[in-house]
Order: structure tokens, then sequence, then C-alpha cells
């Protein structure tokens, strides 16, 4: 009988115990979004073409989410074109629109077939897919998140008249 209670306090214990430390953990968090707004040539090195992308995420959280590092890929027109990583993600404030910067690089066999696209196909309805995976925390897993929207830096209307 002395036993019995024994292990019955010991398990009562620890489950008390697991139970307090439960309630420090975060708390789920809502998606942030992530849209492109602005995409630059920065540097060539050989048949690598690097760019910065800038982007704007919003927290539509109650808390500030810290990043501890973000992937991050853009598809163009079905074509896998830019893609990188970054450590230096500043601090997400609770609802507010961060800009971020980040660097990507060029993959030249998919531009080469995405500009074959072009000329066979057109430009019309060219729509970009954006992939970013946010590392929150070891606590918490990762958060996935996927964008799209139209290109912004192309019009069909331009290039076909040869404008910007």
């Amino acid at each position: 009988m002395y036993l019995i209670r024994k292990v019955s306090m010991r398990l009562l214990v620890l489950t008390t115990f697991f139970l307090v430390a439960c309630t420090g953990l975060p708390t789920a968090l809502t998606k942030p979004e992530i849209k492109v707004v602005s995409l630059t040539p920065i540097a060539a090195d050989g048949f690598q073409q690097r760019f910065s992308v800038g982007l704007k995420v919003t927290n539509p959280n109650s808390e500030d989410i810290v990043l501890r590092g973000m992937s991050y890929s853009i598809d163009i027109g079905g074509h896998d074109i830019f893609s990188g990583v970054s450590g230096a993600v500043p601090v997400l404030k609770a609802y507010t629109e961060t800009p971020v910067t980040v660097e990507v690089s060029a993959n030249i066999m998919s531009v080469i077939s995405l500009i074959s696209d072009l000329t066979r196909k057109g430009p019309e309805n060219l729509h970009y897919t954006l992939n970013a995976k946010l590392d929150v925390n070891a606590l918490l897993p990762s958060i996935s998140v996927t964008e799209t929207g139209p290109v912004p830096f192309l019009n069909a209307r331009s290039l076909a008249t040869g404008q910007r």
C-alpha cells in the first residue's frame, strides 16, 4: 500500500509539473502574409546573378514573432527562378507590416526556360508564387507561407509596345 501511495504521489507531482510547464509554451500563431514589393539586381559573378528582393511581411498576431531564419523561393510562370536563405530577419512586430530585404540567387537554366516559354506563349497572365518557411523557434513548428500574384514588373501591353 505504501508503494502505491508513493508512486501515485510521484505521478501527481510529475503531472502538475508538466501542466505548469505547458502553460509557458507559446500559443499557435496565425500565418503572416508576405508580399513581394521589389526586385533589384545587385551583383553578377560568372553565371550567378544575385538579386535583392523587397518583401512586406504582415504580422496579424497579438505578439511579436522573433525568427531564427527564413528560407524562400520564387517561382515565375511555373519556373523555379529564385531561391535563398537568411538568418538576419528583423522581429515581426505585432499587428504591423515589416519591410524585409533578402538576397536571392537566380537559377539560370530556369530563366532560360522561362524566356523560351515567354517567346512561345507571350507574357499574358504571368504570375509569381513565393514559398517561404519561417523558422520561429525550437518549441514551435516552422510556419510555411505561400503567396501568389501577378508579376508586378511586367505588363503585357508595355512589352508589346516596347515601353516600360
